[in-house]
């Protein structure tokens, strides 16, 4: 149960379909998930919309043991559940804006939006790749590896850590 857990980590999966590079790669989180749980006592809950269903389910076929809060809250349900966790690791996406406005500690993954358009509130880890690309805002990408690739399980990871050892 949650209450038994030292912290709760909340993985919002994807973004909509008109920004695809705006969500990171399935085994990137795969891998974080792997990497949390090796050094850490934690629940993760996965979010997202409709879109993610696949994902969330690729998802829980290597963990069973994740919470999937389901993909198609209302708004008022997303921010409920959004507000159940500690941390929560999305893309430039909503649930970026809600977990601003709940107070929450973020790990936001920026690619193809300005990660300098967004202000933190001291609660926003920005990670980004060193790309001169960046912040295109194109829809689709003919760079390959793209920006949300060049993202590591290590450059997040390291945010969650970071926040972890302030708590």
């Amino acid at each position: 149960s949650l209450s038994n857990s030292d912290l709760i980590i909340g993985l919002n999966t994807g973004a909509s379909s008109r920004w695809q590079y705006k969500q990171w790669r399935l085994e990137g989180y795969i891998d974080l998930v792997r990497e949390i749980r090796k050094n850490f006592k934690v629940e993760i809950l996965l979010f997202g919309g409709p879109e993610e269903v696949e994902r969330n389910e690729i998802l829980l076929q290597h963990f069973p043991d994740l919470i999937n809060t389901g993909t198609n809250n209302s708004l008022r349900e997303f921010f409920a559940k959004l507000d159940l966790v500690d941390i929560i690791v999305t893309g430039d996406t909503m649930a970026l804006h809600a977990a601003a406005a709940l107070k929450k500690e973020a790990v936001c993954l920026f690619g193809p939006t300005s990660y300098t358009e967004i202000y933190d509130y001291g609660r926003i880890a920005k990670v980004y790749p060193d790309m001169e690309c960046l912040t295109c805002y194109k829809p689709e990408c003919d760079f390959n590896p793209t920006c949300m690739d060049n993202i590591t399980v290590d450059m997040v990871y390291s945010e969650i850590e970071k926040i972890i050892k302030r708590k």
